[in-house]
Parts: C-alpha cells; structure tokens; sequence
C-alpha cells in the first residue's frame, strides 16, 4: 500500500506520515522545495521525536520513503492514480494548486479513492472538493471520489536539521495521535489508519478544537507577545496569561455547551488538560509561530471571533475573548507595521466582520483602545493586562528609560529592542544546531524578552 501526502512539512511528516508509515504504507510526498524532496529520495527517511512534559522522550524512525518535485505533474498524477489514500498538509492559501494535481491523478483512476486534507478549516473538505471537482468534467468522476478533511490532535513545533545533509530530518511534536475524518464524505473501502476516528458530525468538532484548544492556543500567543515571551510554556506560565487564558476558553466552552450540549463541550478537566499542553516546555513551541497568519485567525468563523460569537449567542458576555481577538489586532498591526505600513487602527469590519460600534465589536474595540498604549513598538512591552501597564509610556521617546525591568530565566537582562520576531529566529537558529530542548533545559531559560 502506498500513501502520498502533498506537504513534507510539520504535519505531513511530523504526524500524516509517521501514523501512515505505523499503519504499513510506504511513503511517497509531494514538495515544493527541491532541497527536501532531494533529501528525502537521498535519505529515504526521517525521526519524529515525540516530546511530553514527564517521562523519556519517544523517537518514530519512519522508513519507506521517497518524494516527487510538484512540478513534475505527470508523475505525481500516476502516483496519485495508483496510491492507497492521498493527504494533504499544505496550508490553506495553497489548496487551489493542490486540487489541480489531485484531479489529474482523478482522471488516472477508475476505482475509488479518498483524499483527506489535514488542515485546520472548517469546511476544507467542502472547499478542496469544489476546486477538484471545477477541474473534473466528468461527474462521474467527481462522484467516485472522497474527500474529507482531517481534524489533527498533535502540537508538532520544529523540523530540526539540514536537508543539505544526509542526516535524517527530525520533527519535534507532543505524543497525540488521534485524527478525525468526516465519515459520510468518504469512499468505500475506507482506509485503515492508526489513529483515525471517524465522525458524522465534523463541523461540531472542529469547532470544538477551533474555539477550545486553538483559541485557547492563539490567546497565550497573542497576549504573550504583548508581554514579550518567546515561548508558549513561558507564556502560559505567566499567572495573568494563563488566567486569561482558561477564562477565555471557559467562554468558548459555554458556548458549545449551549449550542452541543454539556458531554460534547467537556468540564474544566478538559480545559486543564489543554493547558498541560501548552507547559510543554519541551516543544519549545515559538510564539510567533502560533501568532502567524493573524488575518486569518481573527476571522469572523474563526478560533477566537467565532468563539466569542458562540458565546455571545449563549448569552455570555466574552470579554476575555475580546480581549485575546484585541491582542492579535496588536500583533497583526505591528507584523504591518514591521513591513513598512503606517499604524492605523484596525479595520474590524473587513478583519472581523464586527461592528465596532455595538455589540461584541464594540467590546473588541474598548479592549484594543487599552492594549494598544504601547505605541505599536514590539520594545515596548506590556508589563500588566490589568490594568495594562507598558514599560514605558508612549509619549516619551523611544530611547526613555523603561519604568520596569525584568529578567530571562538565568538572571540576565536582555536589550529593549530586540523584537519578538528577531527573538524567535534566534531560537529557530539555536535549535536547527543543537535540537530542541530537554524539558528541564526549557524551563531553566523560560524565553521572556524584556
């Protein structure tokens, strides 16, 4: 049985690939950078190093793979036309060049075959089956065919080492491997994957996981690049942070309990358990990672706006959501800002669909107005979220001596200046050479820039 999975990334190979290969697939990826998909014809393998917050760390060695360059259509159509199942782990933005090369490989096959997309959207099975089928003629053809998208469980942080090499490529991820599919989209005879549940209900969970792990995620992100951590666990061991953070997935949870009833939104032991996650001081997890793509992530059906939402249709005033939808705002106008754009107040209608002036747009907009007092300078950094206190205040100039310090976890202090983005790629950097850390090693050196 063969597996192509269109992505050697993060998820690709970090989580589809690693369950695939454990399941008896041999592995064939599709890629965009010819340096990898050398690499992984020359190695033929790679490690995914599962990292907990107890007990010794687990390495998959996952064998049985080779790689094809997306340019080269022909080939990966055939491959596609002959494979046991197809995965996709490519990033939204990227599902239009995907679904031509799935549809060619459609138009190779007469017998049929699912193709499962492990993106984090709501409806990605909906939307790469409309672009495959846009491409297929045939209605036959577009009939035959599942697709489905697939709710991943697994935190995977890094890809560590250089493909120039001939090292085997390492991809660090916590132990999770559960995955769920939208059972009615799918084709007989389904595939067997370690790891896959299969749900008549998918749009409940990934709102489930959307409005309780990755909004719960995107807060401790966003409030931490506010206060200057390089780290989620650093981040979410700050005790404003981490009450923020439960608070606002408490809101989110109220909502899918009013809208799914109590058994399907969980108690406070499944939002506890998502916070042990986020202390894993062993991924190593950058901020500015789970900061990316804010235009994205502050969308009105989103983690954190359609969580709020929710909320707000149970009744629920969200004002800890509002106030982690107020610190993406911050993080999105300073990622403009950093890219030569003037400082302008957010635009929440074509952001957010909100209305700033009523409703849960208006408390966004409240909430903003507070958090943005440090001038949209990454060296200015918040100190307090209640009541927000900056380091210094913004109408002093830039080289004003900060009101308070702090220090990194050996005690030394490090320069006002150094932005949250140059921090994270220092971190990249460290771990690219030495591989990510041991979990005492992160807790000893927490990460806040101050």
């Amino acid at each position: 049985m063969t597996a192509v999975i269109i992505g050697p990334g993060r998820i690709g190979c970090g989580f589809a690939g690693e369950l695939l290969r454990a399941s008896g697939h041999a592995l064939i990826f599709v890629g965009r950078n010819p340096l990898v998909v050398d690499h992984l014809n020359r190695v033929g393998r790679y490690r995914v190093r599962l990292v907990g917050r107890s007990g010794p760390d687990r390495i998959c060695e996952v064998d049985g793979v080779r790689a094809l360059w997306h340019e080269d259509r022909e080939g990966v159509a055939r491959v596609i036309a002959d494979a046991a199942v197809v995965v996709t782990a490519v990033g939204p933005a990227s599902l239009p060049d995907v679904a031509s090369l799935v549809a060619a490989g459609f138009r190779l096959r007469d017998s049929p075959l699912n193709v499962l997309a492990f993106e984090n959207l709501a409806d990605v099975g909906e939307q790469l089956q409309t672009l495959v089928a846009a491409d297929l003629s045939d209605p036959h053809r577009r009939a035959l065919h599942g697709v489905s998208g697939a709710l991943v469980s697994r935190i995977v942080t890094a890809r560590l080492g250089d493909p120039a090499t001939n090292r085997p490529l390492m991809f660090v991820g916590d132990p999770p491997n559960t995955f769920v599919v939208h059972r009615p989209s799918l084709r007989p005879p389904i595939p067997r994957i370690k790891g896959m549940v299969l749900t008549d209900d998918y749009a409940a969970c990934v709102k489930r996981k959307l409005y309780l792990f990755c909004a719960g995620h995107a807060t401790t992100a966003y409030l931490g690049a506010l206060k200057g951590y390089h780290f989620v666990h650093a981040a979410i061991a700050d005790p404003e942070i981490r009450g923020a953070v439960v608070a606002a997935m408490f809101e989110a949870q109220r909502g899918l309990r009013r809208r799914y009833g109590r058994q399907f939104a969980g108690d406070d032991l499944e939002l506890q358990a998502i916070v042990a996650r986020f202390e894993n001081a062993a991924l190593a997890d950058p901020v500015v990672r789970v900061c990316r793509d804010p235009r994205r992530k502050l969308g009105p059906s989103d983690r954190l706006v359609g969580a709020a939402r929710l909320a707000v249709r149970a009744g629920i005033e969200p004002k800890h959501l509002a106030q982690a939808i107020a610190a993406g705002l911050c993080f999105l106008i300073a990622e403009q800002q950093a890219v030569g754009a003037a400082r302008a107040e957010p635009d929440l209608g074509q952001i957010s669909g909100l209305d700033s002036r009523r409703g849960l747009g208006r408390l966004v907009a409240d909430v903003w107005k507070q958090l943005s007092g440090g001038g949209g300078d990454p060296s200015n950094l918040l100190l307090k979220l209640d009541p927000p206190t900056w380091a210094w205040r913004t109408s002093c100039a830039r080289e004003t001596t900060p009101r308070a310090s702090r220090r990194d976890g050996n005690g030394s202090h490090e320069g006002m200046t150094r932005s949250v983005t140059e921090g994270a790629r220092h971190v990249d950097e460290n771990l690219l050479h030495a591989g990510a850390p041991s979990a005492g090693e992160a807790q000893r050196d927490p990460g806040r820039r101050v």
